[in-house]
């Protein structure tokens, strides 16, 4: 025998569908009902909720990104469709710049049921739309249906919508008569104290990882390739201007300046004789320009390998003090042209540098108060003010990920270059209960997502 096909009464769907938004008490839980458990009488893949061209809620997910190119387009479809009586409708019925997106997010058919209006008295902005998609069309039978049960529910919810305003109201003066009471007058003073607490207004204060820098620091690189042979200064040594920091190797270079002067010398003893040969043979001044474009050419040789040889001493262009980063390891390094090699400072013209922890970062104007607390001298803190706020985190082997902060000193400097500590930085002024809670909250999120 062949099973008859189970034939669902649009009625008693409604009717229960009614009776599990009764059983429901707010009204996330009454539009799940309607977006969920409506296909469970009426298939259909997506189910829409909107109000004022937005989404209120989506079927299968818990909200839509307002901001996201699929709630973007949402709100272009509901503007075009403002203005449209209920009923199926397929892409061919929107503008064509609708129609792609359409493509990509939705089946072929959907059914646009506007809201009625559920009393006189209902805020014009309440106007919810209710859309449902799917692949088939829609049939008339099932389009009066789904008009019906969107009537009963919009009407369910607007009552129950008044029913818990009534009760809040209620609640709230039978809260007011008790704080009329002496004990809710004490109460509401202990209250309103712990409120004025939590929201009094203090500063964000930030600590990160800082030291003394150099302001403006000349970097001295390596002009040719090669290696290093070794420094001729020591790490923070004061150098006058002229004075040899470092030398390259320069082995080859030596060498081929040696050739390119045997080279230039047996070109000029060619040109003397091309010389000598033109007091008796005037034949011979056509091989004067060759003999005279070779001398010049070797000559010019010489030149440049003479500079190369000279630029493999590295010297200093001013007076200071010289900054370098690990010196033993740089003796017998390849280096290649360009390649910093040490800095040379001023040891007066210093700045504060901090790395700011990323979890840390908040808006930092210029000219915020900053304090480098040194390790070696804690009683006394170099007090700076807020000149650069790195725009793009950098990746640090010592302090890991953060933003680079630099302060200008209000007072001369007095402390050693390179001097290190905690620098503490005062933020905007921020309610207590920011302050207290603003760590254990980022850390929540980071930790469950949300």
């Amino acid at each position: 025998m062949r099973a008859e096909p189970i034939v669902i009464d649009a009625a008693d769907a409604t009717l229960h569908l009614l009776e599990s938004c009764q059983r429901v008490g707010s009204r996330a839980e009454r539009r799940f009902v309607l977006l969920n458990r409506s296909r469970e009488v009426w298939p259909y893949q997506s189910a829409l909720l909107l109000e004022n061209g937005e989404a209120l809620a989506h079927s299968g997910v818990g909200s839509v990104e307002k901001q996201g190119p699929y709630g973007l387009w949402l709100k272009r479809l509901a503007t075009a469709l403002r203005q449209r009586e209920a009923g199926g409708l397929q892409p061919d019925d929107v503008p064509a710049d609708l129609q792609a997106e359409w493509v990509d997010y939705w089946p072929a058919h959907l059914l646009h049921l506007p809201a009625a209006r559920i009393s006189p008295d209902s805020p014009p902005t309440q106007a919810p739309t209710l859309w449902l998609v799917r692949e088939l069309p829609w049939s008339p039978r099932e389009v009066a249906e789904l008009q019906r049960w969107w009537q009963c529910w919009q009407q369910h919810d607007d009552l129950a919508e008044r029913a818990a305003a009534r009760g809040h109201r209620a609640s709230w003066m039978s809260l007011r008569h008790h704080w009329q009471t002496r004990r809710g007058k004490l109460a509401a003073i202990a209250t309103a104290t712990l409120l004025g607490l939590l929201f009094w207004p203090v500063s964000l204060t930030l600590r990160a990882p800082g030291e003394l820098v150099p302001r403006e620091p000349v970097v001295l690189r390596a002009a040719i390739d090669g290696t290093v042979r070794g420094f001729k200064v020591e790490p923070n040594q004061p150098v006058k201007a002229g004075q040899v920091l470092a030398e390259l190797d320069d082995a080859g270079w030596h060498g081929r300046l040696q050739v390119a002067q045997h080279a230039q010398a047996t070109a000029e003893a060619e040109l003397r004789q091309v010389h000598q040969q033109l007091l008796n043979d005037p034949r011979a001044r056509s091989q004067l320009a060759a003999a005279q474009g070779k001398y010049e050419e070797r000559r010019a040789e010489v030149s440049y390998l003479t500079q190369q040889v000279q630029r493999a001493v590295i010297v200093a262009p001013q007076d200071g003090v010289v900054l370098i980063q690990d010196p033993g390891s740089w003796p017998g390094r390849t280096v290649a042209t360009g390649e910093a090699i040490m800095k040379l400072a001023q040891p007066q013209d210093q700045e504060v540098e901090a790395w700011l922890a990323v979890a840390d970062a908040v808006d930092l104007p210029a000219g915020t108060p900053m304090s480098l607390q040194l390790a070696s001298l804690p009683g006394r803190p170099v007090a700076a003010r807020l000149n650069l706020y790195a725009f793009e985190a950098e990746q640090r082997a010592d302090h890991g990920l953060g933003y680079r902060l630099r302060g200008t000193l209000t007072a001369n400097a007095s402390e050693r270059l390179g001097s290190r500590g905690t620098v503490r930085i005062e933020g905007p002024r921020v309610p207590l209960i920011y302050w207290l809670l603003r760590r254990p909250l980022a850390a929540l999120r980071e930790s469950t997502g949300w």
